[in-house]
């Protein structure tokens, strides 16, 4: 506030008056301003709520921040590891497909040799049984002839057998 001056000017005085209600004005609006409990909650909580959301925005973005970075590190450690699986798998497909083709050419090897010493075999036995027929004919003969003993005595057996049944039928029927 101003103090009043000495000299009575109207004016003067006018502006000293109207000085003082502006400054009375704004004493009494900081005055209703701190005795106005709930627009001073209000302001505090807007500035609470303020805080809040920008520590929440905040923690949300670290959050994700750390969330990429942990996607990132697992994912390079799953690249590392899957790597030598799949060579070692790639290996050993390898290996077994080598192995069945080397198992095919020995398999085929061994029949070879198989027909080969059969056709030779063969070829000894024909030799020598165009060298010397005499005993190989003495010897189908002599099969020949004990085959057909076995049949006939077989098949006397069969009938001897036979006809004992019949009798001991027609025995009992009379």
């Amino acid at each position: 506030m101003s103090a009043p001056s000495g000299n009575s000017d109207p004016d003067q005085t006018r502006r000293d008056i109207q000085q003082t209600r502006a400054e009375l004005g704004e004493t009494v609006a900081a005055l209703t301003a701190k005795t106005d409990v709930r627009a001073r909650a209000r302001t505090k909580a807007t500035t609470a709520v303020g805080g809040l959301q920008q520590r929440v925005t905040q923690a949300s973005q670290s959050a994700k921040t750390r969330a990429t970075q942990l996607t990132r590190a697992m994912s390079e450690k799953v690249s590392q590891r899957v790597k030598p699986v799949a060579q070692k798998a790639q290996q050993t497909v390898t290996a077994a497909r080598d192995s069945a083709q080397a198992g095919v050419r020995t398999a085929s090897e061994a029949e070879s040799t198989l027909v080969s010493s059969a056709r030779a075999a063969a070829t000894r036995i024909g030799s020598s049984v165009r060298a010397h027929p005499a005993p190989v004919l003495t010897t189908a003969g002599a099969a020949a002839l004990a085959v057909l003993a076995f049949r006939r005595r077989k098949r006397s057996t069969e009938s001897t057998t036979t006809a004992r049944i019949r009798r001991l039928l027609s025995s009992r029927s009379r």
